[in-house]
């Protein structure tokens, strides 16, 4: 069996993440501006990990350092309809779309956070933040609905939620851990599949949903640290 503790203890630790998107989200220190550059990385985490990076910092320059100040500057507003590539499939039109979701969040709620508990409320599920969440941002790249592994969104709640402070920022602390979903990418999928974590084959929700069960078996309080794990017997594979 493996000794996913000894993994965890040396892989959740930002040496392994200095060119990642989170490491731009790190940059923030208030809980607006994390939330919105958390949002942005998260959308832009496509493709090879160097060049996301450097594309979050494009964006983090974009935004002059101040993410919410931004967003709610409406300066984006110039880039409605712009056919000017932003990134991979996203256009400058797509990052308009995404800024106009988080200016509507802001004009009625203080926090994303705070608008995910009520969305909770209004759609009539307990914690369950990823649904709500889909309800709140609308542009391409951001998935319609939860039939999907939804990856990068799982990521960017296990960003805002987790709370060691160690990679993960944990700002949102009205939402609990234990609710968290395994965000299931390529690597991940491998590993869980070689490790006995995972059976099924398509890479959907309900794999999602297995492999979270088969960590909340391991770490029933905290099972999105596993997902440090699963990299880190996959970055070990790898080199």
């Amino acid at each position: 069996m493996c000794n996913w503790d000894k993994f965890i203890a040396e892989y959740n630790d930002m040496r392994y993440f200095a060119t990642d998107p989170v490491a731009v989200v790190r940059r923030c220190t208030t809980q607006c501006d994390i939330e919105v550059m958390g949002v942005v990385c998260s959308w832009l985490a496509l493709g090879n990990r160097n060049q996301i990076f450097k594309k979050c910092c494009m964006a983090y320059d974009l935004m002059s350092g101040r993410p919410y100040d931004y967003v709610m500057s409406e300066q984006w507003r110039e880039y409605k309809d712009s056919d000017v590539n932003f990134y991979r499939m996203f256009f400058y039109r797509d990052f308009y779309d995404l800024m106009q979701s988080l200016y509507n969040v802001y004009q009625q709620y203080d926090t994303l956070e705070e608008a995910i508990i009520v969305r909770n409320e209004e759609l009539g599920i307990r914690n369950e933040y990823l649904s709500a969440l889909i309800s709140l941002l609308h542009a391409n790249g951001i998935p319609c609905n939860t039939k999907s592994a939804c990856k990068r969104l799982c990521l960017f709640l296990r960003w805002m939620v987790r709370r060691d402070g160690i990679v993960d920022l944990g700002v949102w602390t009205r939402l609990s851990p234990v609710y968290l979903l395994i965000p299931l990418d390529v690597h991940v999928n491998r590993v869980a599949r070689e490790h006995g974590l995972l059976a099924r084959t398509s890479a959907d929700m309900r794999a999602v949903q297995e492999l979270t069960n088969k960590c909340k078996e391991l770490y029933p309080d905290d099972p999105g640290i596993m997902d440090f794990a699963l990299f880190g017997v996959g970055y070990n594979s790898e080199r």
